[in-house]
């Protein structure tokens, strides 16, 4: 055997074990939403709905209504501690909302106020809706960037909450990039000067009670 044959497989024995290090990860990500039942609640007042709302980043002089819907994330990750051994990554996430209307109370049940007010409110549910349909698909991107090769060879053993940590801030602002911008479009000065308007004049005349 010639020496140049045996530098050959002596290169070919030190590249085995290091391909086999560099083998590419499966990492998978299973997306489930849980959609809560919508709840409308009119146990609040006006002001405690402005305050509210002021809260949220919506600020308005008189709060009619409101809508909140309670986003819950869990990321569950499956058998991690064979990942490194397997270079596969289980990872599911579940998405829970429990969405909730608030009409205000000086609002009559049976008054066309109390149904323009559910009516702008629910604008805010299909905007949140069109966001949750979205989600299954970004989380699995977030995945990608959060669980990449370079990220999981960086880590050994797997850092896990440090992993988690970036999947949840990751998480929240491609949640809130998409979120936003749909309610801001309903939830401006001038969306409440048309709803003030609606009904020939009744919230206008409730309004102009609150007057000081």
């Amino acid at each position: 055997m010639s020496r140049k044959t045996i530098l050959l497989l002596t290169s070919l024995i030190y590249l085995l074990p290091h391909a086999a290090s560099c083998a590419a990860w499966e990492v998978t990500n299973s997306v489930r939403v849980e959609h809560g039942t919508l709840r409308i609640d009119h146990s609040k007042s006006m002001a405690e709905i402005t305050r509210a709302q002021a809260k949220g980043g919506f600020p308005a002089k008189y709060g009619l209504g409101l809508f909140q819907n309670g986003v819950k994330t869990e990321l569950l990750f499956e058998a991690p501690e064979t990942a490194l051994a397997t270079r596969r990554l289980k990872l599911s996430t579940r998405i829970l909302t429990t969405p909730i209307i608030y009409v205000a109370r000086e609002f009559p049940v049976d008054s066309c106020a109390y149904r323009a007010v559910i009516d702008h409110e629910m604008l805010h549910q299909l905007f949140d809706l069109e966001v949750l349909r979205a989600m299954p698909d970004e989380v699995r991107a977030i995945t990608r960037l959060v669980f990449s090769p370079d990220e999981l060879d960086w880590a050994r053993p797997l850092d896990l909450e440090r992993a988690r940590k970036r999947f949840f801030q990751q998480y929240k602002y491609v949640y809130d990039a998409l979120s936003l911008p749909r309610h801001q479009r309903i939830d401006n000065p001038e969306s409440y000067r048309r709803l003030s308007r609606l009904c020939n004049g009744e919230i206008t005349r409730l309004l102009a009670g609150k007057q000081p």
